[in-house]
């Protein structure tokens, strides 16, 4: 392997374990994979940034509705109830994201019964929003089995959960419990064992 094969390969490894910045800028400070553990003494949870209790409504790019209250106590997904919850923010545009969707079909494939993901659009580079065609579009290129929505409300669902994920890159992905307690977050593309292992463990979780 020469030297500029060498400089390709280690490029597009660093841009697939970073993810995306909102700049379209690869930030080496950002790892792969960013955990944090809820533990008993700490009661580490998502903060929202008021002391109202924000709610979302969503139908997703499938046509289930599906509602999200979120507090400090826990979060409620309506539409999605007694399942352990993946909250997937992504981009169209983000290489790292769609990199990463076979891995959370096969995961969802396996875990089903107990688990979903719900894929939260961000939005487009200039701004702007995908329409519903270009999402079903998507859907159908990458053959996604779970619902994914998007405007307004996702971002605002995004700018929620920011204090985890100050930089705004992508994938971002955060983790709850079937009581819709938070449990860990993740930046950037995460090895598909490891995000399954750490899956399967909240399932059981009592």
């Amino acid at each position: 392997m020469n030297i500029k094969k060498i400089t390709i390969f280690s490029f597009l490894s660093l841009l697939l374990l970073a993810g995306c910045g909102e700049k379209e800028k690869i930030d080496e400070n950002i790892v792969a994979r960013k955990k944090v553990e809820v533990d008993s003494k700490s009661e580490k949870k998502v903060e929202t940034k008021k002391q109202s209790t924000p709610t979302f409504n969503f139908t997703s790019v499938q046509g289930k509705s599906i509602t999200i209250t979120a507090n400090k106590e826990g979060w409620k997904f309506d539409g999605l109830e007694d399942k352990v919850i993946l909250l997937n923010f992504f981009g169209t545009w983000c290489p790292p994201c769609k990199a990463e969707i076979p891995h959370l079909n096969h995961i969802r494939s396996d875990l089903k019964k107990d688990f979903e993901i719900l894929a939260v659009d961000i939005g487009l580079r200039s701004g702007g929003y995908n329409t519903q065609k270009e999402l079903e579009a998507f859907v159908k290129k990458f053959n996604i089995a779970y619902p994914i929505v998007s405007g307004d409300e996702a971002r605002k669902l995004f700018s929620v959960v920011s204090e985890l994920n100050p930089s705004g890159s992508i994938p971002f992905m955060v983790l709850f419990n079937k009581k819709g307690q938070y449990v860990q977050y993740y930046i950037g593309m995460t090895p598909e064992e490891m995000l399954r292992n750490d899956i399967s463990t909240t399932i059981k979780m009592k």
